[in-house]
Formats: C-alpha cells, sequence, structure tokens
C-alpha cells in the first residue's frame, strides 16, 4: 500500500527584475542540498502561497517584493516530502539592494545550465518558452 502524505504548501518567488531572475543554492544539510532554487518556502498556517512567498523573500534575501500573479501551481511527490508549490512572478517594491551568495542574479539562459530540483522543471520550460516567443 502507498502511504500518500498530504502535500506541504510552499509559496515560491519568482523575482524578476530587468530580464533577470533572483537564484540561490540550497545549502547542504537540507533535501536537495546543492541544486538552485528560487527563494520560497512552507506557508505559515493562515498564510496564502502568495504572503508566503514575499515573506520568505525577505527572509531568505533581504529583498522586499510584491507578487504580480501566480505563474504555475503544481504538485510533486519527493521521497520525504510532497509539496503543493506556488509560482509566484515577483517585482522589487523598492530600489534594488545587492544580494549576498548564495543569491545571485542570472539570466533565463543561465537558469538552463542550473540543476533545479525535478519540481521546477514545469515552470523553468515556462519562463523560457516566453522568452522565446519574446524573441520572435
Amino acid at each position: 500500500m502507498t502511504h500518500i502524505s498530504k502535500a506541504v504548501p510552499i509559496g515560491i518567488a519568482l523575482v524578476e527584475n530587468d530580464g533577470q531572475f533572483l537564484v540561490g543554492l540550497r545549502p547542504d544539510g537540507v533535501a536537495l542540498a546543492g541544486y538552485s532554487e528560487f527563494p520560497g518556502g512552507k506557508c505559515l498556517d493562515n498564510e496564502t502561497p502568495a504572503e508566503c512567498a514575499i515573506r520568505e523573500c525577505h527572509e531568505e534575501t533581504g529583498l522586499v517584493v510584491v507578487t504580480i500573479e501566480e505563474l504555475d501551481r503544481t504538485t510533486f511527490e519527493y521521497e520525504h516530502a510532497t509539496v503543493d508549490l506556488s509560482f509566484w512572478l515577483c517585482h522589487l517594491t523598492g530600489q534594488l539592494s545587492r544580494v549576498e551568495p548564495p543569491w545571485e542574479w542570472l539570466s533565463l539562459e543561465s537558469l538552463k545550465t542550473r540543476k533545479f530540483p525535478d519540481a521546477n522543471a514545469g515552470i523553468l520550460e515556462k519562463l523560457l518558452l516566453c522568452e522565446a516567443r519574446k524573441s520572435q
């Protein structure tokens, strides 16, 4: 019998600024260590995924963002957890402040060279498809 756990709601901030996206590296000692990631994390009780994306982005990077629109939502089952991922396009609310490692700004083209968790495949495909349409 397969055990199906309740999906953990996750809010993810796809912070776009001047054609680049904010990307970090998952630290040692956590699930999927060494993979690239967008800012985000588990939703608190009574917190929407959009609110979570904003909060997590600020906690992880120090940047204050606003959500623009939900670009994708997907449920994915890893060995360690089942997650309900909500990907939010976000923009900075103020002036761009410097980001510290492990965070950096990457072009969409550069995203192709990074190893992201499997659950990110759909949103990466959407971002690259949108970029391809713009350049036609």
